[in-house]
């Protein structure tokens, strides 16, 4: 059950990224940098928790060190340039459901390259997550109509969500063999390095000086959302399948809908109230299967 609770409140605390980041962006700091930034708080702040809280060393084998590497470049690099280009291109409804996508991502990822096979209560789990976070985010069955093109910007982030729910599940291979959190770390450099030019380049695009509030958004980003939630969900990833961890993902619309709702004032209709308690339901399956796994137990804080 500690597990389940982790997972339920990282990502609770990841609802808040998108909140946060256009916070950020409207701050003066450039979208692509808020990214680089963010990894490189997280690449500075894991390796402390790795010493002083897991007491593991930061060391991989070459091989192993190179895809965390590349996996990190891409999945946690790359993912971000796709996503910011292709919201200029879409509707945000179009852009969130396709985001709310990746743990069928996940999970069928998950039986292709890792043999996983999610249980019958993390498969219902799955569905009524999906099915939950559709009507949250339309306020209904049908998405509301807009007009213009937006195919080229839903392709920029469909391949986000490909590659990142792919990434998961890559990782989730290293963490079979390393520490979650050693890995986690590699790939940090990995994003930073390769977001480091991309960021460079959107900074001096149009030079601002960001406001205090931004660059708190920006620590936000990096120690809670990047370094803290991150480091919780690669250590669990050491003992359960990625795809039963992935329908906690459905939690964030749920939260994000309960912040418009208590401080805008925002209406809660019939569809926001069945999507929410579908999400949940479907949570609540993937709780009992994720306590029934059979994947050896170790302590998170387990010494190694």
């Amino acid at each position: 059950m500690l597990d389940a609770a982790l997972l339920f409140f990282i990502n609770v605390l990841w609802a808040a990224a998108y909140p946060m980041a256009r916070f950020a962006i409207q701050g003066g700091v450039p979208s692509v940098t808020l990214a680089w930034a963010r990894w490189a708080i997280a690449m500075l702040l894991l390796p402390l928790f790795a010493r002083f809280v897991l007491r593991v060393p930061l060391s991989l084998p070459r091989a192993d060190l190179l895809r965390a590497l590349a996996l990190g470049a891409t999945a946690l690099g790359l993912v971000h340039i796709l996503v910011f280009v292709g919201l200029k291109y879409t509707t945000a409804v179009d852009a969130t459901l396709l985001l709310a996508g990746e743990p069928l991502v996940m999970a069928l990822m998950s039986a292709l390259l890792l043999r996983e096979r999610m249980t019958r209560q993390a498969a219902w789990g799955m569905i009524l997550g999906f099915v939950g976070a559709y009507l949250l985010i339309n306020r209904g069955l049908l998405p509301p109509l807009h007009q213009g093109s937006t195919l080229w910007g839903n392709l920029l982030v469909a391949a986000s969500v490909l590659i990142e729910g792919t990434g998961t599940v890559l990782s989730r291979g290293l963490t079979r063999r390393h520490s979650g959190i050693v890995v986690l770390f590699w790939e940090s450099v990995g994003a930073t390095i390769a977001l480091a030019l991309p960021a460079y380049l959107f900074w001096t695009s149009a030079p601002t000086v960001p406001s205090v509030s931004a660059l708190g958004a920006v620590l936000y980003l990096g120690a809670v959302n990047s370094a803290f939630c991150y480091a919780v969900w690669f250590v669990l990833m050491e003992r359960h399948h990625v795809g039963n961890m992935g329908v906690f993902i459905f939690v964030q619309p749920v939260v994000g809908t309960l912040m418009g709702v208590l401080w805008l004032k925002e209406p809660l209709g019939i569809y926001t109230a069945l999507g929410a308690a579908m999400v949940l339901t479907g949570v609540w399956l993937a709780t009992r299967s994720t306590v029934e796994e059979v994947i050896p137990a170790k302590s998170l804080l387990r010494s190694r």
